[in-house]
């Protein structure tokens, strides 16, 4: 489906779809129209094209609402749009877009895409394609729970917490400014393959929630947009980082993530470790993909730091063999670390927190 107020866009897109492709194409004129028609159509749409700036409904609140609609969480949605600022682009993948085309498209660019949907939709259709409703929703439950740990994960419901491969359409359609001015660092998962053998599927999901819901609540004024990445680390872009300290962001986050009953696991909180944040200085998608790599890479160095701390310590409370002495030094190791990270902090000039 492709909904647009201009009738030349429609009338280019119908054209280019039958000459081009093999894909059927239904257009609507507005967001109430394309609501009408998705009540009435027996056949669900794979792909939906969504131009912003329309009367009545614009193409973002049209996005959210067909992501509420039954059998439609998932589907491919990609803004066919002129408006290039970054608030749309930014309330686009937080209200559930794919990816985000600007006009002028061009339409070998605008295919590619499609057909990148269309296989995501072929998936989707393979899941459910000669089941009973009951088999369905059992396959799709099992589907969306169980997953490796290296695979990113697409965690909903979360306000700028978007999918990996969303994640990395954002980066691309950011103006040079507002890339340059932006940071991207990692949250690490400490011990998250251990964690990973020790819960369910759904607990873990669970766990990656609660600590995303966390991640931008501390986050809520400095407009972030994260995703999980798999193997317990997100990511985490930041316009105008400023004075932001990872270790001090560390210790608040660990802190509120304490009182979460979800990562609390054999009697231990699950604990996280936040990178030196990356500066992106690149606008070609090999650089942007770079600053990732290195933004995970501090997140991991930081947790292989911590971890062979706590091992030192777990080495000492053995020698000592101190009643309780162990679970003692395992439970506050962290703390003591983050301590340190503050004390390093402090020898610098104050600055707000987060920028």
């Amino acid at each position: 489906m492709a909904v647009d107020d201009d009738e030349s866009i429609r009338e280019l897109l119908i054209e280019a779809v039958a000459a081009k492709s093999a894909h059927t194409i239904k257009v609507a004129s507005s967001g109430p129209e394309a609501i009408r028609m998705l009540a009435r159509e027996n056949d669900p749409f794979d792909c939906f094209l969504l131009d912003i700036q329309m009367p009545i409904m614009d193409g973002i609140t049209l996005c959210s609402k067909i992501r509420k609609t039954k059998g439609y969480a998932r589907k491919p949605i990609l803004m066919l749009t002129a408006m290039s600022q970054k608030k749309y682009i930014d309330a686009a993948f937080t209200a559930g877009a794919t990816d985000f085309i600007t006009k002028p498209f061009d339409f070998l660019e605008l295919f590619t895409r499609i057909n990148v949907a269309d296989k995501l939709a072929g998936e989707q259709a393979r899941v459910i394609e000669g089941t009973s409703e009951m088999s369905a929703l059992k396959r799709d439950l099992m589907t969306h729970t169980a997953h490796s740990l290296n695979e990113p994960v697409e965690l909903s419901g979360i306000t700028q917490v978007v999918g990996y491969v969303a994640f990395e359409n954002y980066l691309m359609q950011l103006s040079r400014a507002s890339l340059l001015r932006s940071s991207v660092f990692a949250i690490k998962i400490a011990g998250v393959e251990r964690l990973f053998d020790s819960v369910s599927h759904i607990s873990f999901r669970q766990m990656l929630s609660d600590i995303a819901s966390e991640t931008m609540s501390v986050l809520a004024e400095n407009d972030a947009m994260a995703t999980y990445r798999g193997n317990g680390m997100f990511l985490v872009m930041v316009p105008k980082i400023g004075a932001f300290s990872h270790t001090r962001f560390e210790v608040e986050l660990n802190s509120r993530l304490d009182y979460v009953p979800s990562l609390h696991v054999d009697d231990q909180n699950v604990k996280i470790c936040v990178g030196e944040p990356v500066s992106m200085r690149s606008l070609t998608r090999a650089g942007a993909m770079f600053s990732l790599q290195k933004a995970g890479a501090n997140a991991e160095q930081r947790a292989k730091n911590q971890k062979e701390i706590l091992s030192l310590l777990r080495r000492t409370a053995r020698v000592h063999r101190r009643s309780g002495f162990q679970s003692e030094m395992e439970r506050r190791a962290y703390e003591v670390l983050l301590q340190d990270a503050l004390r390093e902090e402090n020898t610098l000039p104050d600055a707000k927190a987060y920028g």
